[in-house]
C-alpha cells in the first residue's frame, strides 16, 4: 500500500480508540487520540490510562513520528497509517492506494485484500459513522489482528 501525500480522512475524523493488538501470540493494548483537519492527521498512543507510546503527524507529503523509550522497536508509523487506512479511508482512495492487490467490499462494512486468490487482509468496519463503534482488522499475511472500539470526540 501506498500512503497518499495528504491525509484522506478530511476534517471527520476527531476520535478516540481503544485497541487491543495480537501479533503472534502476543497481546497488547493501546488507546489513540485521533485529531484530523483538512490537510493534517495526528495520532497520540498511550498505554491506556498511562504514559505515551508513540505520536504521528500525517501532512501534506510528510510523516513526522516521535517514539517514546517504551515504544516496541518493531512499531512503525507507516504501517498503522496504512491499517488506518485499510480500516477508515473512503474505497475510492483506499483503491487507489492498494497495488498488487485486488480490494472486494461487502457493503459498507466488510473489506477484504486478495492476492493471487489469497485473501490477505480481512476488516469489519462498524454500520454508519466508522468512526464510532467496533472495528476489526485481521492481516493474515503478517498474522496480527486489531479489535478497534472507537467513538467520536466532541468537537
Amino acid at each position: 500500500m501506498t500512503l497518499p501525500d495528504a491525509p484522506p480522512f478530511g476534517d471527520a475524523a476527531n476520535a478516540f480508540q481503544l485497541v487491543q493488538a495480537r501479533y503472534g501470540d502476543r497481546r497488547l493494548s493501546f488507546q489513540s487520540i485521533i485529531q484530523s483537519g483538512a490537510r493534517q492527521f495526528t495520532i497520540v498512543m498511550t498505554v491506556p490510562s498511562g504514559p505515551r507510546i508513540m505520536s504521528i503527524e500525517w501532512h501534506a507529503g510528510a510523516v513526522t513520528t516521535r517514539k517514546e523509550s517504551i515504544a516496541p522497536s518493531n512499531l512503525s508509523a507507516k504501517r498503522l497509517l496504512a491499517d488506518l487506512m485499510l480500516v477508515y479511508a473512503p474505497e475510492d482512495e483506499l483503491r487507489a492506494a492498494i497495488s498488487g492487490g485486488k480490494l472486494v467490499t461487502v457493503g459498507d462494512r466488510v473489506r477484504r485484500i486478495f492476492r493471487d486468490g489469497r485473501e490477505l487482509i480481512e476488516v469489519t468496519r462498524p454500520a454508519g459513522d466508522p468512526w464510532s463503534g467496533e472495528a476489526t482488522l485481521t492481516n493474515f499475511a503478517f498474522d496480527y489482528a486489531l479489535d478497534i472500539q472507537s467513538r467520536r470526540l466532541s468537537q
